[in-house]
């Protein structure tokens, strides 16, 4: 009898780790689709993902220290919300397949001229002198710094980006994947990205339609909730992550940001969710934040670390989670040097239930929202996956791509780590 006892026990406890997979995907396919346009500053894509985790918070019972669960603040972004249309010699380029856009390009619309930038041109006096005195303002400059490894050519075109010449515009070719971001500011001259198989010498015309609203002023939001403690409830753990991305380019591309970050995103709702049970409620009270404005640059975290809802010295420590979506080849934490203590603990675990192949010891970066929090002096670390997927700030980073195949680990090593500290 007692046998059986302890095999649906057993049972019980695998299915329960199971269920948190099931979440995370339920989680992280909402946060990616369609209707949430990437998560960025187009289509009120914030706004519903802001919408969508405080109602979350609201169905988990976590309290809040305000009535809808969210702290607003303004922020500045450049935004691409109507036409993306590119064309070099009539041939249509798709938007983030074939080219992208500099986060801080400008509106622009017309037909130019293509003018091929050789670096050979340099150290040559006579060249540099014909082909500086063009007249480049209908014209946009080619740069290709692909296999070019001469360090003086290559600082010239460096410098090139800088539009020396008042160019209309650059075309930067390369090679690499398409890598995306956010700027709070605009240009005063477009760049564009092409894949380097789809321009040559022989082109000689790009027409562009490209709309760029600079967004100043736009509200946005953290969302916070907790659980109260039960015996300590004045002090505080933080789980936080980050739930905007980049949005969309355009009307047809989408970034879905499904690792970076509705992985990390669905992590502290699915702690939240653990936390929020009566049997795991625990001793010192468990702060979840989704902070809004990540991708332009930390500015919720660093909102929040301004404003903070109770004395920031209330905060035992922060985890921080960003990139959740894989494991395959362990973890890393962020500020391990700095918080040898936590390191320890959560290797000293690791190494005893075998969750993850290894847990990397990475020092401080300001890479993620745990940065403003160490700055003011609070003990915070940042949690990411490694290996399997390699998409990243693109438009493949979609929930039909995420495996989640360390989440249910990684998941139980932190609830782990949090059951020995207390």
């Amino acid at each position: 009898m007692n046998y059986t006892i302890l095999l649906l026990c057993s049972l019980i406890c695998i299915n329960l780790n199971g269920q948190n997979k099931v979440f995370a995907k339920e989680i992280v396919k909402t946060l990616t689709s369609e209707d949430y346009a990437g998560r960025g500053y187009v289509n009120d894509g914030h706004n519903k993902a802001a919408n969508y985790i405080a109602e979350k918070f609201k169905e988990l019972g976590l309290e809040g220290f305000d009535s809808d669960y969210k702290q607003e603040f303004q922020i500045d972004v450049n935004t691409f919300n109507g036409n993306s249309d590119v064309k070099i010699d009539g041939k249509l380029m798709y938007a983030g397949v074939d080219f992208i856009v500099d986060p801080s390009c400008p509106s622009v619309k017309g037909k130019y001229d293509l003018v091929w930038l050789n670096p050979k041109i340099v150290g040559n006096t006579n060249k540099m002198m014909k082909f500086s005195s063009k007249d480049f303002k209908n014209s946009f400059l080619i740069i290709d710094k692909t296999g070019i490894t001469d360090s003086t050519q290559l600082n010239f075109l460096n410098g090139m980006l800088y539009n020396p010449f008042k160019a209309k515009g650059i075309v930067l070719v390369q090679n690499e994947k398409f890598t995306w971001g956010i700027s709070k500011r605009q240009h005063n001259y477009p760049i564009l990205y092409i894949k380097k198989n789809l321009i040559s010498f022989s082109n000689k015309k790009i027409e562009l339609n490209i709309d760029a609203t600079l967004k100043q002023g736009e509200i946005t939001q953290n969302v916070l909730g907790y659980v109260k403690g039960t015996e300590k409830p004045d002090s505080f753990i933080v789980f936080s992550a980050h739930y905007d991305h980049i949005g969309m380019l355009g009307e047809d591309a989408i970034f879905p940001g499904a690792n970076d970050n509705a992985s990390g995103t669905s992590m502290i709702i699915d702690l939240a969710r653990h936390y929020a049970l009566p049997e795991n409620k625990p001793k010192t009270s468990i702060l979840f934040i989704a902070f809004g404005a990540e991708e332009v640059g930390l500015l919720g975290s660093k909102f929040y670390v301004q404003k903070p809802y109770f004395p920031l010295e209330k905060i035992l420590f922060q985890i921080n989670t960003d990139i959740m979506g894989t494991g395959d080849d362990g973890i890393t934490m962020v500020n391990a040097t700095k918080n040898p203590d936590i390191y320890q603990a959560f290797k000293k675990i690791n190494d005893k239930k075998q969750y993850l192949k290894r847990i990397k010891k990475r020092g401080q970066a300001a890479n993620s929202d745990h940065h403003p929090f160490d700055k003011k002096g609070v003990k915070a670390i940042f949690l990411y996956t490694m290996g399997g997927s390699k998409a990243y700030h693109d438009i493949y980073d979609t929930g039909e791509n995420l495996t989640l195949s360390k989440y249910n680990e990684v998941f139980q090593l932190i609830t782990d780590f949090i059951e020995e500290y207390k």
